[in-house]
């Protein structure tokens, strides 16, 4: 019983969707300024052969820091591990796998500092107290 009546709800369904497509089409073809003959094939574009251009080589030089070596106390900043120097100043570190052992701990941490983000790519790490 329960699958008749479904049948014949999807039956009514797709019925009256079809009912209101064919209705909605015949409103759309009623717009007033519509064309009667509309050309059916779009115009049509000539594009012309892409001339090849000539190679064009680029070299990029890498831009290499020099080591640095900085000395402060390993803190947490956030998710990431940064470096408090001394004089104050906040340098995040690249590895948190090599500073989470140190942190708290003073430290001199040596490796490349990237002068535009300020980050510090980190080659060793070391207690301070040594």
């Amino acid at each position: 019983m329960k699958s008749l009546i479904k049948r014949s709800l999807f039956i009514a369904m797709t019925l009256a969707l079809a009912g209101l497509t064919v209705r909605r089409l015949r409103r759309e073809s009623e717009v007033p300024g519509e064309l009667e003959n509309p050309d059916p094939a779009p115009p049509r574009i000539e594009i012309e052969p892409a001339r090849s251009a000539p190679a064009v080589r680029v070299h990029f030089t890498p831009i290499v820091a020099p080591t640095v070596t900085f000395s402060g106390t390993v803190i947490r900043n956030g998710a990431r591990f940064a470096l408090r120097e001394t004089a104050g100043v906040l340098y995040p570190l690249d590895s948190a796998g090599r500073a989470w052992p140190f942190e708290g701990e003073d430290v001199r941490v040596t490796g490349k500092l990237d002068l535009d983000t300020r980050l510090l790519y980190v080659d060793a790490i070391e207690s301070a107290m040594l």
